[in-house]
């Protein structure tokens, strides 16, 4: 009779895998450039960007660590207000320096969750919370032969930890980032 007396259907989530294929992207379209010879302020801007595109609402920071291996100075943040920036660029690493500092500090992973309620945090709090950002997640960005150069980070504009696969990806930007300095 041409009616409708059943109706099935299937739902499959491709949300990681559609993730996966812009991290592909990104990754690819930054090699490019390194093969091409482009500054290293655009490769890790372009770094930065790709990986906002991939996790929407996250904010992307590099931070490079100066000659003297005592301060981190901004190399690509393009969505991060530009007053946290220039309130955090030269900031001395130590162990209680927020995320970023506390990771060029100890050349180890530093995922903090809650930036209001953190001891790293302490002393910067006031400053990140100003411009909504309450967590933090930063890698190292190591050289080749295990000195640090800098920091990879993910801010966040709600308090959270990563993902397993969250980490691996943050990870893979450090990595990213070290082949391209």
């Amino acid at each position: 009779s041409g009616t409708v007396t059943q109706y099935v259907s299937t739902h499959h989530d491709i949300t990681e895998r559609k993730r996966a294929e812009r991290q592909s992207e990104g990754e690819r379209s930054v090699l490019e450039l390194l093969a091409k010879g482009e500054a290293l302020p655009v490769l890790l801007t372009r770094l930065a960007l790709s990986y906002e595109a991939m996790y929407p609402g996250i904010l992307c920071s590099v931070l490079l660590l100066d000659a003297e291996g005592r301060h981190l100075t901004h190399s690509a943040a393009p969505s991060l207000p530009a007053a946290y920036c220039q309130a955090i660029d030269g900031m001395e690493i130590g162990p209680l320096v927020g995320s970023c500092g506390t990771a060029a500090y100890t050349g180890q992973t530093t995922m903090v969750a809650d930036i209001a309620s953190d001891p790293l945090w302490r002393d910067y709090k006031a400053l990140a919370l100003a411009h909504g950002l309450l967590a933090c997640w930063s890698v190292p960005i190591l050289s080749t032969k295990g000195r640090v150069l800098g920091t990879f980070a993910l801010y966040h504009r709600t308090p959270r930890a990563a993902q397993p696969e969250e980490l691996a990806a943050v990870e893979r930007g450090a990595h990213l980032a070290s082949l391209a300095i």
